[in-house]
């Protein structure tokens, strides 16, 4: 399996050398570890950088610390956000494609949000990564929403958990039929 690294190598960085003190590659891992840590703005993000400067250094042999959320908003602008979104599917593809790894799927009402939604979203235990998310339909349930989250991921030889509500007939199936080993 090609490493992070390896993927976002490949992407061209378009910006100016005068006055550039991150390397693209170092912006773009330390953008997706606070991705995943559920980061979605870049002062956040930043700030994130800034917290656990220590160890970005150790990891990315970073001279210069870490990039203010200014340089993390002007790295995105100006690269190729279709190549990037192609290389992170392909890099997630990789990750997720090991033989056996858990998914659990689970539905959850957004507390947080406006109007409380309810979501039924697909979560890939082993490495801590949601794959998808479904928000079900008003005045419906979890049976619903579970099948459309099913054609969003590929489930193929993964283990599935679901609670009591996934038991219906056509979502079994649909496990199956899609390859996918049911508990």
């Amino acid at each position: 399996m090609k490493s992070l690294f390896n993927h976002f190598e490949v992407l061209d960085d378009p910006r100016d050398i005068r006055g550039k003190r991150h390397q693209l590659i170092n912006i773009l891992i330390m953008t997706i570890y606070g991705i995943l840590c559920g980061y979605t703005d870049f002062t956040n993000l930043a700030d994130f950088l800034k917290v656990h400067v220590d160890y970005f250094i150790k990891l990315l042999n970073l001279k210069n610390g870490t990039p203010f959320h200014d340089t993390l908003s002007n790295v995105f602008v100006c690269i190729d956000s279709k190549k990037f979104m192609e290389i992170f599917i392909t890099w997630i593809k990789e990750i997720t494609q090991e033989k056996g790894m858990h998914i659990s799927i689970a539905g959850k009402a957004i507390k947080s949000a406006k109007d409380n939604p309810y979501i039924v979203s697909a979560f890939l235990s082993d490495i801590g990564i949601s794959l998808a998310q479904v928000k079900v339909a008003d005045k419906s349930n979890e049976i619903t929403a579970i099948p459309e989250l099913l054609e969003l991921i590929d489930i193929k030889n993964k283990i599935i958990t679901i609670d009591a509500i996934g038991t219906q007939k056509n979502i079994c199936n649909q496990i199956v039929f899609k390859k996918a080993i049911l508990y």
